[in-house]
């Protein structure tokens, strides 16, 4: 019930994200240097008291290196599309969408590697406090983030859609850390709302009655790539994944967004 309840929340989030998620938009083509935003200490601060609270060194550094490690992948991830979009290999919104599949999940693969300790959740959770604290900056001036992750270039749009996708991630790894509902949440918010939007675009030919936004193709590819997603990071993460109920989950949630 509770990972149904999530996945419907996620779910009507992403009816209110046309952008994509977190950092999930690659940026227009343009060739002047673009400037990147600073980011600040606080949110690093407000951790050390947390930090100093760990059970041992080695658990510590463990979820540090994780950490470490999930943002970097972050970074890479949004650097390799906007690259492509950059250079014409593919479509910037095509890029935009698929940043916006990927980073979630990619962020959830990283939690099967932190440690046992009741605050890793904590230190899992600077990773996106960290992008929320970047979406803020971002939005108040034009830099290459705003750029990246808007449709259009203003900086406003930055605390949209993503703005909302990573405040997401956050609850995730603060109240769900590595639970079935916070998977299946993810899995809907990310996979399934990115892939029907990709999908809708290309193929979406026949509409629904009930939106002319939204197509038949489309909302399929949402119920494929949403189940499909849970079930592989359900997996990955050692639950088990019963078919039956993630499809149920998937059509609710692809219903919600058509609604």
């Amino acid at each position: 019930l509770l990972a149904r309840l999530l996945a419907l929340a996620a779910a009507a989030a992403a009816r209110r994200i046309p952008t994509g998620g977190f950092v999930a938009a690659a940026p227009r083509v343009r060739t002047t240097p673009l400037r990147r935003p600073r980011t600040t200490k606080a949110v690093a601060l407000a951790a050390l008291p947390t930090l100093a609270l760990y059970e041992s060194t080695s658990q510590l550094i463990n979820d540090a290196g994780c950490t470490a490690g999930a943002a970097a992948g972050a970074v890479a991830w949004i650097k390799v599309w906007t690259t492509l979009a950059e250079r014409g290999v593919i479509d910037a919104k095509l890029a935009r969408k698929i940043v916006h599949c990927g980073s979630g999940p990619l962020y959830l693969l990283v939690w099967r590697f932190y440690s046992d300790a009741a605050l890793a959740r904590v230190v899992a959770a600077l990773v996106p406090a960290l992008n929320i604290v970047k979406l803020q900056k971002a939005a108040q001036d034009d830099n290459e983030l705003s750029r990246a992750i808007s449709r259009s270039g203003d900086p406003s749009e930055v605390l949209g859609g993503p703005y909302v996708y990573t405040w997401v991630l956050l609850l995730a790894a603060l109240v769900a850390f590595r639970t079935p509902a916070a998977i299946v949440a993810v899995s809907q918010m990310a996979v399934g709302d990115g892939l029907a939007d990709i999908i809708g675009r290309r193929f979406g030919r026949q509409k629904w009655f009930c939106n002319p936004e939204k197509s038949y193709a489309g909302s399929l590819a949402f119920v494929i790539g949403a189940t499909g997603a849970s079930i592989g990071l359900l997996r990955w993460l050692g639950f088990p994944a019963p078919l039956a109920p993630l499809v149920a989950i998937s059509v609710i949630c692809a219903l919600v967004e058509v609604l």
